[in-house]
């Protein structure tokens, strides 16, 4: 029994450490994998954040049909507080509120990015004792290092800007442009579902 529960201990750590930089939604084994580079900062990917994505975690990730995949991308050089929201999202990731930081991130993106108030931003959606640990995992190197790993990963990907989009299904991968409708993309994996 003591080694039962010292075995299930140990997977529960080694699983919960590999997934809790994963900032992901839905069944990872769906038949699409769809993963979004993004700036907080950027007005496209707000605009496909809200426009695109919202709708597509309703009718295909919730249903398991699509597994999302949210990778950071802050372009500094044209958004300045960028790396900043980054690292706030991930720290709220740490306490289990990255959606909850990345759709208060993108919903007052033109008051944060005009006064650069993002601890401001994404501790309103907090309680006290998880805007503290917010604000200290914000600023820990682990923290930046893990957006440097999501900004290398978009180069290995030949990703260049804001919002791109890779569609995977059956180890054949896609790219949508950004910008492109909800409609658009809902046709697209209407299509290769119905390859399945």
């Amino acid at each position: 029994m003591r080694k039962t529960i010292l075995v299930l201990t140990f997977l529960a750590a080694v699983f919960g450490a590999q997934t809790a930089s994963v900032r992901a939604r839905g069944v990872p084994n769906a038949p699409i994998m769809l993963e979004v580079y993004s700036d907080y900062q950027c007005p496209a990917c707000k605009a496909m954040y809200e426009k695109t994505l919202v709708p597509l975690m309703f009718d295909y990730v919730d249903k398991g049909k699509v597994y999302l995949i949210h990778h950071e991308f802050p372009i500094t050089q044209l958004h300045p507080h960028a790396m900043e929201a980054a690292c706030y999202a991930l720290a709220a990731n740490r306490v289990g509120k990255y959606e909850q930081a990345g759709e208060i991130l993108f919903r007052q993106q033109n008051v944060w990015a005009a006064n650069g108030k993002v601890d401001e931003t994404v501790c309103s959606i907090l309680s006290p004792a998880d805007a503290k640990k917010v604000r200290a995992l914000a600023k820990d190197p682990a923290i930046l290092a893990e957006v440097q790993q999501d900004i290398q990963t978009a180069q290995s990907n030949k990703v260049d800007t804001t919002p791109t989009i890779i569609l995977t299904h059956r180890l054949k991968q896609y790219r949508i442009p950004g910008a492109s409708s909800y409609d658009l993309v809902r046709r697209f994996i209407d299509q290769l579902l119905a390859q399945n």
